[in-house]
């Protein structure tokens, strides 16, 4: 995969996306897990209800930094480790 450039509006989606500390545990969350979870399982494992965990996990994907898939009627979650290597090398390894 070939990312562009960011411009600025995109950096500051990045930056205000990650101001936020439920969203970082969100991250932290995926992260460690060794399978994509599904949205449930991220809100339940960071005792946050089913709608804060979607708009979080909603801003995550609009900033690009995390990836959501559906399958069927269950949307799967993974970090899209493109933009962190390319963007923010090294902010996983510090969580």
């Amino acid at each position: 995969m070939t990312l562009q450039p960011l411009t600025d509006a995109q950096r500051v989606r990045i930056f205000q996306t990650l101001s936020d500390e439920k969203r970082i545990e969100i991250i932290r969350f995926l992260k460690n897990i060794e399978r994509p979870p599904i949205c449930g399982e991220v809100g339940q494992s960071l005792g946050i209800s089913k709608s804060n965990s979607s708009y979080h996990l909603k801003l995550l994907s609009e900033a690009g930094l995390v990836n959501i898939r559906k399958e069927g009627v269950q949307k799967h979650i993974r970090l899209n480790l493109d933009t962190f290597e390319a963007y923010l090398p090294g902010f996983l390894a510090t969580l």
